[in-house]
């Protein structure tokens, strides 16, 4: 039987008291893949966010390999270099090239090798055919190819698991499909 990864129960988040999630309850095992579908403005991104602690809750509780998960815990970091998020919005740095927009977090928290997480942001950056922007800054790239960068920098971190915010929703049709199998 899978471990356990990511455990929800009963989560209730509100903004000036509008319930946008109310009883929540959700379990997702290591290999899972779970795709959250529902209208514009239903409480999907919130989710998310909420998963990430980047957001408050309410009520219940969220757990990863069975740690709680709550802004401003003691263990918020640690858990944080544990899931990777890629926004609808990409959260690039904008003074920085591609490759250092990758490689920044797994050198400077994880105190990784640079010369191995450098090697390892090109050939995933290879795989999304973005091997020759390395160099560029964001403001030089489309939105779909911020989206890929976006993912490779996730992908770095060595995340237990990932959450995407319709992340191709800035791509090409033909990139889709590359970008779904790096993922």
């Amino acid at each position: 039987m899978a471990e356990t990864l990511l455990k929800i129960e009963n989560l209730t988040k509100e903004y000036e008291g509008q319930k946008i999630l109310d009883g929540i309850h959700l379990e997702v095992k290591k290999g899972d893949v779970l795709v959250v579908v529902g209208p514009s403005g239903c409480g999907k991104s919130t989710l998310l966010r909420c998963i990430n602690a980047l957001e408050p809750i309410q009520g219940g509780t969220i757990k990863l390999q069975g740690m709680d998960i709550r802004k401003g815990s003691k263990n918020i970091t640690t858990l944080r270099q544990k899931i990777g998020m890629v926004f609808q919005s990409y959260e690039l740095f904008p003074h920085l090239t591609v490759i250092d927009n990758i490689t920044l977090a797994p050198v400077k928290v994880q105190k990784r090798d640079k010369a191995e997480v450098r090697k390892e942001a090109m050939e995933l950056l290879a795989r999304v055919g973005l091997a020759d922007k390395a160099k560029s800054y964001p403001r030089q790239l489309s939105g779909g190819q911020k989206q890929r960068v976006a993912i490779v920098r996730a992908l770095c971190m060595h995340p237990e698991i990932l959450l995407f915010d319709e992340v191709t929703a800035a791509l090409d049709p033909e990139m889709v499909r590359e970008v779904l199998d790096v993922m």
